[in-house]
């Protein structure tokens, strides 16, 4: 019943901040530039965790399964509260990733096994929405 201003802003701050870290570090490109990415994403997911309280104990095990498994950073996304996780692995490891994932978060539980091939698959970053004018 508490409201957790200095703490809800301090997250809301942090993640702008990062925000703004990540396209810097993107528009760098230096060798550094996957694992600077995997770390802010970390962070993230961090920030959300125990500064916003937007993510759950399955949610965690998640994350702490996909950065195990071999992704570089690992985060919540969606709705939180028993959204979703997203992570970033280098696409030579994307085959392995998923069967460390699946082995061990999915298979152990029969509800998640079930779930599985809707939940767990690949994908590559996009442009993101545009905006077409008509000259």
């Amino acid at each position: 019943m508490q409201f957790k201003l200095h703490q809800r802003a301090k997250h809301v701050y942090g993640e702008a901040a990062r925000v703004i870290r990540f396209k810097s570090v993107c528009d760098a490109g230096s060798a550094e530039t996957i694992t600077m990415l995997g770390e802010l994403m970390n962070q993230s997911h961090a920030s959300c965790r125990d500064l916003y309280e937007c993510s759950c104990p399955e949610l965690d095990q998640l994350v702490d399964i996909c950065l195990k498994a071999g992704a570089v950073g690992s985060r919540l996304t969606g709705a939180g509260w028993g959204g979703c996780a997203v992570s970033m692995v280098p696409s030579e490891k994307a085959e392995s990733f998923l069967q460390a994932v699946r082995d061990a978060y999915y298979s152990p539980d029969p509800r998640r096994a079930a779930m599985e091939k809707q939940s767990l698959f690949v994908t590559k970053p996009g442009s993101g929405a545009s905006v077409l004018l008509e000259e």
